[in-house]
């Protein structure tokens, strides 16, 4: 080799090496990815630079399984290759005065060319080119010029200068896994099937290098450039800068996706906490205004919430509470002391409850009256984290329900002394006139007046069933609570009825779903007196309610597995409205001529005293029917 030869190799290479500063420069002023991925194909197409018509650009996607089509930069037509370089020549920029220039950064960022490529998606095939370059990152100098009939392909120098001997043009046999050495760090392919399709559709010219973008190990994506315009052939040197320029561009790309990558995470991040700190704030307001008090502990009794109502029973600041152990303070609910509730909890798996208490917080008692309840806290269906206690403070409440009651009994009081009033006036202005005539008629005549007597008697006895029906309403009696036989006590009261239901031509029948008083003794607990005397209200009460030659109807049955018996009497009476039904059981509220109306205030009290229920149906079709439910005790067969 001359030394001119030499020289002018030496020149070339000073010029790629300052292409490749150049284009480092110019990348190292930016982390956009797009802006970064024009400036390398810049370089690679200028005319200053490596000056190649085309250069397309692939990336990989995170999954390793498809190139996706990028950018691409070059001319869509010969027409309009030989216009651009016209403009180069008389601009006569250099590469880095190009890259810095107004009509770079003001550009189109797309063109046909560039509008094509990002349609186009590879799979990545482990028997085409493309998936061996990035697996043994060695470049592939592609020529099918055999393939291709257009003469116009062809370069001025023989096509089989380009090739090694080795290689068969004739035959058109080649693999896609090669040798490269380091005069040649290239291998040549020249079977069009070992080509993807797609992407000798989108090159559309058989003479092109792939070069692989490689950083350290990581594949980045796929190099591809061309001379389709002025059909120059790609040299040696050409591949071997070109794949230096990859080895930057594959660590320049593998970088910006990675910092844009960070970038979007902590984007997102923050996005997040932001999002979190609000949902935090969000539920510590919804907490703040509950109007209860909470507070949660964890399973090592430390404090990891309370809100403000709380630390206000507590009597302390919230950051005096939250994080400190809960045994720190003496707390003790209606006497149990609260640690050793939350560990009954926890070990129990299951809620515990207080009603109407004082708390005794650190020796001191509160005058507020709360509902307690502690909870397991939960992340798993098994296994409790904690305890959530729920302190409602009910003072108000009670004060407000003691108010109502002691105005419900000022109020029935006010009722009892005006039925009181009225129910005696009568009697006593009966007993009064009777007496003064019975008095006359003795100091005149010395005769006394049996009819008068009568009814000073008569009047006297009613006078005493008022006055006992009302200390029977008003007394708190203790009951007398024993095992009794409802069979008996039911065929007892339909007895006693009997006898009045006779006079007035009424028959009582009496029906069981299962045969009871004659095959079952059916038990309850309770007081025997007073269920008679419930019962025998509700069936008398239906035999007044009923006309002449009618019917009562007794219906005894068991139900919910014997568990409860109901008894249901039955006549064809209406009560008259829905506003008696309404009101029937209040006191002193009566639709009889005579009566202080409270048999059955009296009655429902019996049956709630004997943890039953009573009720009232009434229509014109069907009658009234009064349904008595109570607990069974047992149930012996005969």
């Amino acid at each position: 080799m001359s030394d001119e030869d030499i020289k002018e190799n030496y020149k070339d290479l000073v010029r790629q090496y300052n292409i490749l500063n150049q284009i480092s420069k110019t990348v190292a002023s930016t982390l956009d990815l797009n802006k970064i991925l024009k400036i390398i194909l810049t370089g690679v197409t200028f005319g200053d630079g490596f000056g190649f018509n085309r250069a397309f650009l692939f990336l990989i996607d995170r999954h390793q399984k498809n190139l996706i089509g990028r950018i691409a930069i070059g001319p869509a037509s010969e027409e309009e290759a030989w216009k651009v370089w016209g403009e180069i020549q008389h601009t006569n920029y250099s590469l880095e005065e190009y890259l810095n220039s107004e009509k770079f950064l003001n550009e189109p960022s797309t063109s046909v060319l560039d509008e094509k490529i990002r349609q186009v998606i590879i799979h990545l095939d482990e028997k085409k080119v493309l998936w061996q370059c990035l697996e043994d990152g060695v470049p592939r100098n592609v020529n099918l010029i055999n393939y291709y009939q257009d003469q116009n392909f062809n370069s001025n120098k023989n096509p089989e200068n380009t090739f090694d001997s080795d290689l068969d043009l004739e035959n058109g046999k080649s693999d896609v896994s090669c040798q490269p050495t380091p005069e040649k760090p290239y291998c040549y392919i020249y079977d069009k099937n070992l080509i993807e399709p797609e992407l000798l559709e989108y090159i559309d010219y058989p003479k092109f290098c792939i070069i692989p973008l490689i950083s350290r190990t990581i594949k980045v994506g796929i190099l591809i450039v061309d001379n389709k315009y002025n059909k120059r052939d790609i040299t040696d040197d050409d591949i071997k800068f070109l794949l230096m320029l990859g080895q930057f561009a594959a660590s320049s790309i593998r970088n910006t996706i990675i910092y844009n990558d960070l970038k979007d995470s902590l984007a997102a991040l923050e996005k997040l906490n932001m999002k979190l700190d609000y949902l935090r704030e969000y539920n510590e307001k919804i907490i703040e205004s509950i109007p209860v008090s909470i507070l949660v502990i964890d399973k090592y009794f430390k404090v990891t919430l309370c809100n403000e109502n709380c630390s206000k029973i507590m009597r302390a600041q919230k950051n005096q509470i939250i994080g400190r152990s809960i045994d720190t303070h003496s707390i003790f609910i209606d006497g149990a002391d609260l640690v050793e509730e939350i560990k009954k909890v926890m070990d129990e798996n299951k809620s515990e409850g207080f009603h109407k208490v004082n708390i005794k917080m650190d020796g001191r008692k509160t005058e507020e009256i709360y509902d307690v309840i502690l909870t397991p806290f939960k992340f798993f269906k098994d296994t409790p984290e904690g305890v959530v206690l729920i302190i409602e403070d009910i003072t108000a409440t009670v004060k407000l329900k003691k108010e109502l009651s002691e105005a419900k009994k000022l109020s029935e009081l006010g009722k009892l002394s005006a039925t009181i009033a009225h129910e005696i006036r009568n009697p006593l202005i009966a007993i009064g006139g009777y007496a003064i005539r019975l008095k006359r008629k003795y100091t005149q005549n010395q005769e006394i007046d049996p009819e008068a007597i009568d009814i000073i008697i008569n009047e006297v006895s009613r006078l005493e069933t008022i006055v006992n029906e009302i200390l029977d309403y008003a007394a708190d009696r203790k009951l007398e609570f024993t095992k009794v036989d409802l069979s008996s006590l039911m065929k007892e009261c339909i007895n006693l009825a009997e006898i009045s239901a006779e006079q007035n031509d009424i028959s009582i029948d009496f029906s069981c779903g299962c045969g009871i008083l004659g095959d079952c003794e059916l038990f309850v607990t309770g007081d025997y007196n007073k269920l008679k005397q419930a019962f025998l209200n509700i069936i008398n009460n239906a035999v007044e309610a009923s006309k002449k030659r009618s019917k009562v109807t007794v219906l005894i049955q068991t139900e919910d597995n014997y568990e409860n018996i109901m008894i249901k009497v039955h006549n064809y009476g209406y009560l008259g409205s829905e506003e008696i039904k309404h009101n029937i059981f209040l006191p002193f509220y009566t639709t009889k001529d005579r009566g202080t109306g409270l048999g059955l205030t009296i009655t429902k009290k019996i049956i709630e005293q004997h943890n039953g229920s009573i009720g009232v149906e009434s229509s014109v079709e069907n009658g009234t029917t009064f349904t008595i439910k109570l607990p069974l005790l047992k149930q012996e067969q005969n």
